[in-house]
């Protein structure tokens, strides 16, 4: 479930990419490796890149289909509008027949008379998703090695450049041959 930062932060999180996945559920799977270690999750991100709009046609409109559409929905707002006027009004037993009947008509006109203005630029029905290429779970830099180790991405912590020996550090150089 997406919660909003308790800091109101709208910047993009800081951090080590820890792994990479194709699917936001492999990401989601990651975290909840890394909190089922009880290790520190706090700074952990998931962030989605390169995204894309997708639209799915599911089928074309017609006008019996936008009709029934425009039913279905008047029907059950007319119904629920019907129950809560019974509620505050119990003596009103026909507003249970009344509403319904009321917003299926309702429906039906509004849905038509939408279609109708939309026809020639719209005549198909689709569904809408905002998908990404990869999703990237990022750790803060001080948990990023440990999340790594819990996620499998890397069997050790952070590798150091390897340091100089302490005795070439003091030794002056050698004069030059020659």
């Amino acid at each position: 479930m997406f919660q909003r930062s308790a800091t109101g932060d709208q910047h993009l999180p800081r951090g080590v990419v820890v792994a990479s996945y194709e699917t936001y559920d492999q990401a989601q799977a990651a975290v909840a490796k890394v909190s089922g270690a009880e290790a520190e999750v706090k700074g952990l991100a998931i962030i989605g890149n390169d995204l894309k709009l997708v639209e799915r046609i599911v089928g074309r409109l017609t006008w019996g289909k936008v009709a029934l559409q425009g039913a279905m929905r008047g029907l059950g707002f007319g119904a629920f509008i019907g129950l809560v006027y019974l509620l505050l009004v119990p003596e009103a037993m026909a507003s249970l027949l009344l509403f319904p009947l009321l917003g299926l008509a309702f429906g039906i006109l509004l849905g038509v008379t939408s279609h109708a203005m939309i026809r020639r630029k719209r005549d198909f029905a689709s569904v809408q998703q905002v998908l990404a290429a990869r999703y990237d779970v990022i750790a803060p830099q001080e948990t990023a090695g440990k999340a790594m180790h819990i996620i499998g991405q890397r069997t050790g912590g952070a590798v150091a450049a390897p340091a100089e020996p302490q005795d070439a550090q003091q030794q002056p150089p050698a004069p030059p041959l020659g």
